[in-house]
């Protein structure tokens, strides 16, 4: 069931003229996927309710990263299927379906509707609202008793701080006579800055935002290696110079950022796995628009896999800075 909704998922993601990544074949994202200037993390799975808070905060932490945004793409929750046109969401990421994939960003339809505890919503323009109820001379308390709520709830609907039932927001319209609901931009979320372009005191800052934002902890790196052998590599790269964003269950064990460079990074031994791990980053890098490199424990057979560089670890520790570690890939993706 899966692979049939990952074949679809990537048709459509082709036909609206994404470039789109090998399948990554790991816990975090199953795909990345570019158009212009959006860049999407997408997990796919048969249904939304499998989805586990910890691959949702690998999978933020890499999108925060790559200023890409996360998205899941099922076709049911527990025992129900994913309505179309209707926007769900998993840990604070965005759920839909491939017909409301296919809709956005083929036929250019954003949804309206959300779904949360106690059904579905919109929002409306409150700006709007309170024009068109000034307009007519109706008092919130004409609209509140048209509609049988409280006045305090109109008046939360007119500044925004209320989410409106599809019902309510339908009942609103017919009242005052005047289109209220607005498309939902599902893939908007607020990220810090990137952190190469912030001084230390608003890194800072973003890392706190960041944190309070779903988890997502951007300087968390070296310390949340899951291997000696990770922490020894990528305690080097943050040596040299490098600001390390560690991501689980991706295929790359962190992303290393330097003057406003990102690179994939991988740490393994020289396997067959580590091989395919190095085909998926480099198509990964380039949707992304970033370099890719293995540094290996051990001997290295080649020193490139399609775009990712390879690097011995005896060679990285040899280096004094980030400037000598750009100079080598450069050279190597030349060669």
């Amino acid at each position: 069931m899966k692979k049939d909704l990952v074949a679809r998922v990537q048709g459509i993601l082709n036909e609206a003229g994404f470039l789109v990544s090998s399948l990554c074949e790991a816990r975090s994202f199953d795909l990345a996927a570019r158009r212009e200037e959006v860049t999407l993390l997408a997990k796919i799975l048969h249904n939304i309710d499998s989805f586990r808070e910890e691959v949702a905060r690998s999978i933020k932490r890499a999108a925060f990263c790559l200023l890409a945004s996360p998205i899941v793409l099922g076709e049911r929750r527990g025992g129900s299927v994913l309505e179309d046109d209707v926007v769900y969401y998993r840990y604070g990421i965005p759920a839909l379906n491939a017909h409301t994939l296919y809709d956005h960003f083929v036929e250019g339809v954003q949804p309206l509707v959300y779904s949360a505890t106690g059904g579905l919503f919109v929002n409306i323009d409150g700006a709007a609202m309170r024009e068109a109820r000034e307009k007519k001379n109706f008092s919130l308390g004409d609209v509140a008793a048209e509609l049988g709520v409280s006045r305090r709830s109109v008046s939360k609907y007119e500044e925004g701080g209320a989410s409106t039932a599809v019902e309510i927001a339908l009942r609103l319209e017919e009242i005052l006579r005047v289109g209220l609901i607005v498309p939902l931009d599902f893939l908007k979320s607020e990220r810090p800055s990137p952190l190469s372009a912030l001084g230390a005191e608003a890194r800072a800052e973003a890392r706190a935002e960041a944190r309070a934002e779903g988890g997502v902890r951007a300087g968390a790196g070296v310390e949340e290696a899951c291997s000696g052998l990770e922490k020894d590599i990528l305690g080097v790269l943050e040596e040299i110079g490098f600001e390390i964003f560690r991501t689980a269950y991706a295929p790359f064990s962190a992303v290393s950022e330097s003057g406003g460079v990102k690179i994939l990074t991988g740490v393994s031994k020289y396997t067959a796995r580590m091989i395919k791990r190095a085909k998926i980053t480099s198509s990964l890098s380039e949707v992304t628009r970033t370099k890719s490199v293995f540094v290996v424990n051990g001997k290295v057979r080649r020193v490139q896999i399609e775009n990712t560089v390879l690097i011995e670890k005896e060679e990285l520790k040899k280096m004094r800075d980030t400037e000598e570690f750009a100079c080598l890939l450069e050279e190597r993706a030349e060669g």
